[in-house]
């Protein structure tokens, strides 16, 4: 067997195994066991098509006029007359609901002489009446009022209602498509709703919605969001229960891609390091890989100290500033000595309250797992919000990173986290985007909850802790940020006209690339 024909190494046998151990096996669904790699590569993209302006305008008019959008949600809108605009690399579309349970989406232009209906969310509405002349239509499009009707000569009134796209629904969320030949929402997400069971989308609202400006092709961000291939080396603090070359599982389903994040399930993980001073809290990490400890002395001082005892001192981008140690990791300078949450409560999952609860509901754990005690710990929160589902989930579905990407530009994330992300194009600039993060988080069994309907917008130039409603999430995206805008900056400059990705480790890049290149093409 030649190399080429040599099958992609899939973690599919060790991830079987884990799903055998869990406490909960018998409610762990079928698509938690469907298997489906890629066949290896090699995959090669032209770098032109992050960094060249032809592929901006190729995408316009055949990646963004033609595809299924996830455009907003259900609690952005909580009267009927509430719009919001959806722009899209210089396309604009405005999403109205316009009944009780209806809503209808439009090309976000008036038909007299062009100018956006709404550059902003409007609540209430009863009309959309355009700022400049006055032209104005109802809730479902339909022509209302055209001030000195008398100067327009032939013009049909049943001609000018405003041209719409189509929409679609799923889980709560709103979709628009711009081609009127485009196959339906349904057939185009096929049998995603199945990866949902235990606590469908349908069953949740939006708790936090943040997006910022990034300096990078779109492309380049939400590629790095796709993998978990960078943990080891951008945020080696977040790694628990053991780290091995292969920890996460990919699988590629129509038009949709997915990982399973679980840890190491083959080695011999972590070295046991003696455990830090934990009153130090985020201002003191261990390198898990190495033993190099990073500490924060204060004024953006960070103390790196070797398992020899030598150290060097640096400031939060990893510049040198004194010591025999003259190079250290930015993520981690970065992750202790960099701005912290103002509340560095915020986002925390667990009270002590709940571990100690936790830990007595399992006879005090000594016989279970750390994989299966964090699970018991997270149902024992979840029983106060969705208690008849609580018990019977999973110790996988509560102790993995189920992430999915759904073609071309949404990410919503399986099981029982929170995270959906969604990446686009700032305005018509190809140099930047918008990357947005949202929280879906389980609607209380008693219905009380309060959805929230306005974006926390970030500069390129804040910090990401100023979002504290994300938590210590906050906190790991400026170590994905400290990568990005060199990464692109490295794209622009590099020698070679591909970048190659990984068989098994890349799939979901691969498979979006192969997407991309049947609906968008080169030329």
């Amino acid at each position: 067997m030649s190399a080429l024909e040599k099958p992609v190494r899939t973690m599919d046998e060790a991830f079987e195994r884990l799903l055998d151990e869990d406490t909960h096996k018998e409610n762990i669904s079928d698509a938690l066991r469907r298997n489906n790699p890629m066949p290896p590569g090699p995959t090669l993209v032209p770098v032109a098509r992050y960094t060249d302006r032809r592929y901006h305008e190729l995408e316009r008019e055949k990646l963004w006029k033609k595809s299924w959008l996830m455009a907003c949600h259900e609690d952005d809108f909580e009267h009927v007359g509430d719009c919001v605009p959806y722009d899209v690399a210089g396309l604009s579309f405005l999403i109205v609901r316009s009944e009780e349970d209806e809503y209808k989406a439009f090309y976000n232009a008036c038909l007299h002489r062009g100018r956006k209906l709404r550059e902003d969310r409007a609540k209430g509405l009863d009309e959309l009446r355009c700022p400049f002349h006055g032209w104005a239509w109802n809730l479902d499009g339909s022509l209302k009022q055209i001030p000195c009707a008398y100067d327009y000569q032939g013009l049909n009134r049943d001609e000018e209602s405003l041209p719409e796209v189509q929409v679609g629904r799923w889980g709560r969320f709103i979709f628009i498509n711009a081609d009127p030949d485009a196959e339906s929402l349904e057939d185009f997400l096929g049998d995603l709703s199945s990866h949902f069971e235990l606590l469908p989308y349908e069953r949740r609202y939006k708790s936090a919605h943040v997006a910022k400006i990034i300096k990078a092709n779109w492309k380049v961000v939400q590629e790095a969001f796709m993998e978990s291939y960078h943990v080891l080396m951008t945020h080696p603090q977040i790694l628990t229960g053991g780290a091995h070359d292969i920890c996460t599982k990919y699988d590629a389903f129509g038009n949709y891609s997915r990982a399973i994040r679980c840890g190491a399930l083959e080695g011999n993980g972590l070295p046991p390091w003696e455990p830090l001073p934990s009153e130090k809290g985020m201002e003191i990490v261990r390198h898990p890989l190495n033993g190099d400890v990073y500490e924060h002395l204060g004024d953006g001082v960070v103390l790196l100290t070797k398992k020899d005892g030598r150290t060097g001192k640096f400031d939060v981008d990893a510049k040198h500033i004194e010591g025999e140690i003259t190079d250290a990791n930015p993520h981690l300078c970065n992750w202790v000595g960099g701005l912290q949450l103002n509340n560095p409560g915020q986002g925390r999952i667990l009270s002590s309250d709940t571990k100690r609860k936790a830990q007595a509901e399992a006879g005090g754990g000594k016989n279970m797992s750390a994989r299966a005690m964090g699970a018991e710990m997270q149902r024992q929160m979840l029983a106060d919000v969705v208690p008849s589902i609580a018990d019977t989930i999973p110790d996988i579905e509560l102790t993995a990173s189920v992430f999915f990407t759904v073609f071309p530009n949404w990410h919503p994330w399986g099981c029982f986290n929170q995270i959906n992300y969604r990446f686009r194009p700032n305005g018509d600039n190809h140099e930047e985007c918008i990357m947005e993060c949202m929280y879906l988080t389980p609607i209380p069994e008693d219905g009380e909850y309060e959805p929230v309907r306005e974006i926390h917008w970030l500069t390129a130039e804040d910090d990401y802790t100023e979002a504290s409603e994300l938590g210590q999430l906050t906190k790991i995206f400026n170590q994905d940020l400290r990568n990005l805008p060199y990464v692109y900056d490295g794209l622009k400059a590099t020698a070679r006209e591909h970048v190659r990705l990984a068989d098994y480790n890349e799939l979901k890049l691969r498979h979006w690339h192969e997407m991309y290149e049947k609906q968008v093409g080169d030329s």
